[in-house]
């Protein structure tokens, strides 16, 4: 699955912006991820300010080497309920496709489920981007639903899949990587 590589997570720092930066302007990841291309200055005011929020978890995917090849969050946390929604990606094109991004995401899934207390996780990707969805599913995701909906002004719509996992679903799925 992983071709020998190894991801880990840690928490995102300052240090970490400017790659964070880099990733949220480039117009490809962009288009992966559903959202308009962002300005640097945009991108840095973002990252600061979720990094400050309590209601929200950034991490980066640190991969062969101790580089950072990419990035996870869990946003809009509802502690009370128990439910957050996760992004990830991986913006070293160097290392897609070796299973670091679902390694990433295993491990968020047991942060989110026994670090935070969490019972549910959701997340919404575009139907086209299949590499994300095959890894989701291996992860313990379901689909629940879609929409087509215009991502970015002035581009053709697109069909966006929100998946959830529950805590109980993926208690043994989440240590077996």
């Amino acid at each position: 699955m992983c071709d020998g590589y190894t991801a880990t997570l840690r928490p995102a720092t300052d240090d970490d912006i400017e790659t964070l930066v880099k990733w949220d302007c480039d117009p490809e990841l962009a288009w992966l991820m559903g959202y308009e291309r962002r300005s640097p200055e945009e991108s840095r005011a973002r990252m600061s300010r979720l990094m400050g929020d309590r209601n929200s978890v950034v991490m980066c995917i640190v991969g062969p080497g101790e580089q950072v090849v990419g990035d996870i969050v869990l946003t809009e946390i509802a502690w009370r309920s128990g439910q957050a929604e996760l992004t990830v990606r991986i913006g070293d094109r160097g290392n897609w496709g070796k299973g670091l991004g679902q390694q990433a995401v295993r491990q968020m899934l047991d942060h989110a489920f026994n670090r935070l207390g969490l019972s549910r996780v959701y997340l919404r990707v575009c139907a086209d981007n299949l590499r994300a969805i095959k890894c989701y599913l291996k992860c313990g995701f379901r689909r629940e639903g879609a929409i087509k909906r215009t991502l970015v002004e002035g581009q053709e719509m697109r069909t966006v899949v929100l998946m959830t996992v529950e805590s109980c679903e993926v208690e043994s799925t989440v240590i077996a990587s």
